[in-house]
């Protein structure tokens, strides 16, 4: 089933290291990926320190802020500068530094240091990247100053994907992870792909479990380099049982995967200890995901 980027938003705040092990792997090093950092928040948003106790401090920061520093990165500043043009045109800056926006990012950094100090958190070992995206969504079914800026936060998004040319956002969902790899499906309006994406850069970001809900960005601030960043959504017009029955048509067609050409993936890449999921566990937990939350958000919405 196809579904719309009208309906899918990001999480708006983040950890602001989410991208940083990706952007060091192939570019500057931390101290310019820092200098940019220090950039995005003069000119995009201040962001949020707060404490998680031995977890040290955690700076949660914008999708624009972590999307400039990716551009300034991979291109040059100019280009960051002018995706900063398209989020202030869009009014972004404004909400950033609104009182709401404030308000609801400290209800969502208190919910974060509470689940970090928790025996739940502990047992199940979640990551940051894990927690931030489960405090957005149950609060957003909680307090109406955070329901209210996902959806000022959704029409920002909204317009910039309109205006700027060299901006792309597709929905896409997990289908499963393998090994270092991850399968998710991505609609480009025109059609519904299958695509191999490094699972780890995919957790890093919070995207770990079957039927998770993100959002695709593709930039080309040159033509001879794309370049993509997956962000946690929310699928506001979800609808839990639609979206089970789509995934188990996905898993019908589990074997053969798309194999992609040889020297891009690690050799033990399907290997068949890695397929020991089986398509009732997989249903089994994306009825629970939708139970716990998204549907719940939207419910209350």
């Amino acid at each position: 089933m196809a579904v719309s980027i009208t309906s899918f938003c990001e999480i708006p705040f983040l950890s602001a290291t989410t991208l940083d092990a990706a952007l060091t792997s192939s570019g500057p090093g931390k101290a310019a990926i820092q200098k940019y950092r220090h950039q995005a928040r003069q000119s995009l948003d201040p962001g949020m320190k707060i404490s998680v106790g031995r977890g040290g401090t955690l700076q949660l920061t914008t999708v624009p802020a972590l999307a400039y520093v990716a551009t300034a990165t991979r291109w040059n500043k100019k280009d960051a500068s002018k995706l900063v043009d398209f989020y202030k045109k869009a009014g972004f800056v404004q909400l950033a530094r609104s009182k709401d926006c404030k308000r609801a990012v400290h209800l969502v950094s208190q919910a974060i240091q509470t689940r970090m100090r928790s025996k739940e958190a502990k047992a199940s070992k979640d990551s940051i990247a894990d927690i931030i995206p489960k405090c957005w969504i149950e609060l957003t079914t909680e307090h109406t100053v955070v329901r209210d800026l996902i959806f000022s936060m959704h029409d920002v998004f909204l317009k910039v994907d309109q205006e700027a040319e060299q901006i792309r956002r597709l929905p896409g969902r997990l289908v499963r992870s393998e090994g270092k790899n991850a399968l998710v499906t991505i609609d480009t309006g025109d059609k519904e792909e299958l695509r191999i994406v490094d699972g780890g850069y995919l957790k890093s970001a919070g995207i770990h479990k079957n039927g998770t809900p993100f959002v695709l960005h593709e930039y080309r601030w040159s033509p001879d380099i794309m370049m993509s960043l997956f962000f946690p959504a929310l699928d506001l017009n979800y609808d839990a049982a639609a979206e089970l029955a789509r995934i188990k048509s996905l898993m019908d067609y589990e074997e053969p995967l798309p194999v992609p050409p040889a020297g891009l993936l690690s050799p033990d890449f399907g290997a068949e200890a890695n397929r020991t999921e089986s398509r009732e566990s997989v249903a089994e937990e994306t009825t629970d995901d939708a139970k716990e939350t998204v549907s719940k958000a939207l419910r209350a919405g």
